[in-house]
This record gives structure tokens, C-alpha cells and sequence, in this order.
């Protein structure tokens, strides 16, 4: 993120909070969504496996939320390079 609010520190630091912030509801929210399970219906193992499939299912949407902002953070470090570059011409 200091790469690209080279300005200041403090708008850094917000937006990277920002960020946290958002991600870690969105995050939230969807697990909260995916793990509705019906207790009374199977037995034991069939919940369990239905857990682990749910709880696999959340890491890998996870991950992929990860790499999704990390490729906006870097498109956008990458887009002020360029303004810079622009600038010193």
C-alpha cells in the first residue's frame, strides 16, 4: 500500500484498514451464508463430511479472494508507475 499512496502515511494506513475491514465481512458474511446445516435430519457422518466440504469450499473462496486484491493492489501500484513515468517525460 506505500507504494501507492507514496503521499502520506495516514491515507495508507486508512485505506489499508478499509480493506481489512471489508474483506474480513464479506469474508464473514459468506461463511455464515454457506454453513446452514440441518442437525436433525442425518447422522453424524453425514454432517461431518457435509462440514468439510463446506469448510473446504470457504478456504478456496478465500484464497481467491486474496489473489483477487492482491491483483487490484498491484494493477493498481502498476497504474501509478505509469503516471509517474508520464510525469518525469
Amino acid at each position: 500500500m506505500t507504494n501507492i499512496f507514496k503521499v502520506k502515511e495516514e491515507i495508507t494506513k486508512a485505506t489499508n484498514k478499509l480493506f481489512e475491514s471489508g474483506f474480513y465481512l464479506l469474508n464473514l458474511g459468506f461463511a455464515l451464508m454457506i454453513l446452514e446445516l440441518y442437525l436433525y435430519k442425518e447422522g453424524y457422518q453425514e454432517l461431518i463430511e457435509k462440514l468439510s466440504y463446506k469448510i473446504g469450499g470457504f478456504e478456496i473462496y478465500l484464497g481467491i479472494m486474496l489473489l483477487v486484491n492482491l491483483y487490484f493492489f498491484l494493477e493498481e501500484k502498476e497504474k501509478q508507475e505509469r503516471i509517474i513515468k508520464m510525469i518525469k517525460m
